[in-house]
C-alpha cells in the first residue's frame, strides 16, 4: 500500500483515485492507514464477502484474507482493467499510473518480483502463529 501511497499524486493526476480493501475490522484498517499516511481509504470487508464474491479470498492465511489484486473501474462501473496477483510478484503503483495515462499501448503490464526481506520473513511467521478468530 505504500507503492500506491507513493504514486498517489500521479494517479490522481490521471484522473483516478484509489481505495484499498481488507478484511480487518474497521478500527484496524484505519490504524493501519495512518501509521502508513496513506491519503486515500481501506475499505473494511470484515465479513469477507466481497473477496469472496470476487474469487480473491485465500482461507489458508490467518484464517482468510485477501489475495493481492488491482482494479481500474470506469465512472459506469465497467471493469477496464484486473490483476490478481502473487506473494511474489506484485503490479506496481507505477505500472497503473501508466495505464491510466493510456500509455499501455498494447504493451503487457510488468509486475515487479518482490523478494522479501528478512524482516518479511519475521512477520510472516509471526503472522502464521497468531490465532485467528473462526469466522
Amino acid at each position: 500500500m505504500a507503492d500506491y501511497r507513493d504514486h498517489y499524486a500521479e494517479i490522481r493526476a490521471a484522473g483516478a483515485d484509489v481505495a484499498a480493501g481488507a478484511v480487518d475490522a474497521p478500527g484496524k484498517s484505519e490504524a493501519l492507514r495512518r501509521e502508513l499516511r496513506l491519503p486515500f481509504p481501506i475499505l473494511s470487508d470484515s465479513q469477507r464477502r466481497l473477496i469472496k464474491e470476487w474469487d480473491l479470498f485465500n482461507p489458508q492465511v490467518k484464517g482468510g484474507i485477501a489475495k493481492p489484486a488491482v482494479f481500474i473501474i470506469d465512472r459506469d462501473r465497467t471493469v477496464l482493467y484486473s490483476k490478481v496477483d502473487t506473494v511474489a510478484t506484485r503490479v506496481p503503483a507505477s505500472e497503473i499510473a501508466r495505464i491510466l495515462r493510456s500509455e499501455l499501448g498494447g504493451q503487457p503490464v510488468r509486475p515487479k518480483v518482490y523478494i522479501p526481506s528478512p524482516g518479511d520473513f519475521v512477520r510472516a511467521i509471526r503472522n502464521k502463529s497468531r490465532r485467528s478468530p473462526k469466522i
